[in-house]
């Protein structure tokens, strides 16, 4: 498709909504769209921008490490605390 349906403005490249009205070009494009909306908040560069973007930084921050460590299971971030550990005791030991 490459002519928006409402008001028949030429489609650019990638573009999945109409620049002028907004609409989106088909189903798929929406669909599209929606997903990558969603890969973008859940990524490292989205998590960090919702957090900047926040009136209250340390709050933020705060609710967003809370979230993942919900997300994580416990047998993971067990590990994870192991590792920390192991690596601490040895820096520690080498001063």
């Amino acid at each position: 498709m490459n002519k928006c349906p409402q008001c028949g403005q030429q489609r650019k490249a990638d573009e999945y909504r109409c620049l002028s009205c907004g609409c989106f070009f088909s189903q798929l494009d929406e669909i599209l769209a929606a997903e990558e909306a969603e890969k973008e908040r859940t990524s490292f560069k989205g998590r960090l921008k919702a957090i900047s973007n926040a009136d209250d930084l340390k709050q933020a921050l705060i609710d967003e490490l809370s979230s993942i460590k919900q997300s994580t299971p416990n047998q993971t971030f067990i590990t994870f605390v192991v590792i920390f550990a192991f690596i601490f005791a040895l820096i520690v030991s080498v001063l």
